[in-house]
């Protein structure tokens, strides 16, 4: 129970808030794919729950600091747990001693230290390839900056809708005295703001999974404010409330996981078995020993056409992932730019993943001409990338060649 005006969380909010988180889609969307969403968004709820205390005991900051570091390691965008706790505590009053501060601080550092140095060693970065290969750049224009603000806030209102409009309405209704500006709060409140704002600043392509490190301060954050607004009413109205909102929580989840997030995946599944999978095939069965092909997509072609894959997206390949700090994917596509990528002499097929099909036939890109031999269909690529794409695969072969 977090304290609110006097008040702890009542077992009924409690349960209302649990079950609207359990129910949230994107966690079972996410959850049910046995990626890391699932341990990161634990270590999200472990994080907030200690945050509640961790300006004031040192065994509550070293708790924090441990949730923030483990959860670092699965999703690495928890590192910026630590700045916000700090701008946190700037804002207390009285603020919070040094001595515990530290103690937050040099948990996270000695749990995650070793870790930073190894990557640094082993992979040039202290951050995942992923991390670079996502990021636009910094975007420095107020306009684009709030144009793309729309994702994040689609994403969160799509499945915590009823706890955002609580908060508001609490903030409106209670002013001061409303839950998401209590001291206990403060650290939550302050995150589920700070990362989507991050996220933007660095034009980080916004995936759903991506927000659910904020999903429980989100939650706790709701229905604690609806029971804020709800604390002088009689018992029987606050059931009614409460229940109304749960109903209307699960709802909300139930119809846009059917409507939305449904469709698209069984059609992505679909299309990667089938259509995917057998350029993949393809590809196996025609290419030569020790010959590469290029391409965005790279687990199940490398998987299937066990070919040498060049990763144009970044993700595995640091050549590539620098060659991203300075284009965007499709002017390393279009300009032909992955051929000067060292540690690849040659690059003999390429996978081009676009709206439009044949880009590329009988074409000549930075002194290599492109060939067509194989084409296949994909409805989508998800809710985020809607529309059906083309897979073409090209043979490539220097001009001049014999």
């Amino acid at each position: 129970g977090i304290p609110t005006a006097g008040a702890r969380g009542s077992w009924r909010t409690a349960v209302a808030g649990a079950m609207a988180f359990a129910v949230d889609m994107w966690l079972a969307r996410w959850g049910a794919l046995g990626m890391e969403s699932s341990l990161a968004t634990f270590m999200a709820v472990l994080m907030v729950m200690a945050s509640r205390r961790a300006y004031e005991q040192r065994n509550a900051a070293a708790a924090f600091g441990a949730a923030v570091a483990i959860g670092a390691l699965v999703r690495p965008e928890l590192y910026l747990a630590i700045p916000v706790y700090i701008a946190g505590a700037l804002t207390r009053r009285p603020r919070p001693s040094a001595r515990i501060l530290a103690t937050a601080v040099l948990v996270t550092l000695a749990l995650v230290g070793p870790w930073l140095a190894f990557a640094k060693w082993h992979i040039g970065s202290f951050l995942p390839n992923t991390a670079g290969a996502k990021s636009g750049g910094f975007v420095t224009n107020p306009l684009v900056f709030a144009h793309k603000l729309i994702v994040p806030a689609k994403i969160v209102a799509s499945s915590q809708l009823v706890a955002v409009v609580a908060m508001l309405a609490d903030v409106a209704v209670s002013r001061r005295r409303a839950f998401v500006l209590v001291p206990e709060f403060r650290f939550a409140a302050l995150w589920m703001i700070a990362l989507p704002l991050a996220y933007v600043a660095a034009d980080i392509q916004i995936l759903s999974r991506y927000l659910l490190i904020i999903t429980p301060a989100v939650c706790a954050g709701g229905w604690m404010s609806l029971q804020s607004l709800l604390r002088s009413r009689p018992v029987m109205a606050q059931r009614a409330v409460l229940g109304t909102a749960l109903c209307a929580a699960m709802a909300l989840n139930g119809v846009t996981y059917v409507r939305t997030v449904v469709p698209p995946t069984q059609a992505f599944s679909h299309d990667l078995q089938t259509h995917m999978v057998g350029l993949a095939t393809y590809l196996h069965q025609h290419a030569a020993p020790g010959e590469v092909v290029a391409a965005a997509d790279i687990g199940y072609l490398a998987f299937y056409s066990r070919c040498r894959v060049l990763d144009l997206g970044g993700l595995v390949e640091p050549a590539t992932g620098r060659l991203r700090t300075q284009y965007d994917y499709e002017e390393i596509v279009d300009r032909g730019l992955y051929f000067d990528v060292p540690g690849y002499p040659h690059v003999d097929y390429l996978v081009d993943r676009e709206h439009e099909p044949d880009r590329f036939d009988g074409k000549v890109v930075n002194g290599h001409r492109f060939e067509k031999i194989y084409m296949t269909t994909v409805q989508n690529l998800g809710i985020r990338k809607p529309g059906e794409y083309y897979y073409t695969l090209y043979h490539i072969t220097p001009v001049g060649a014999p």
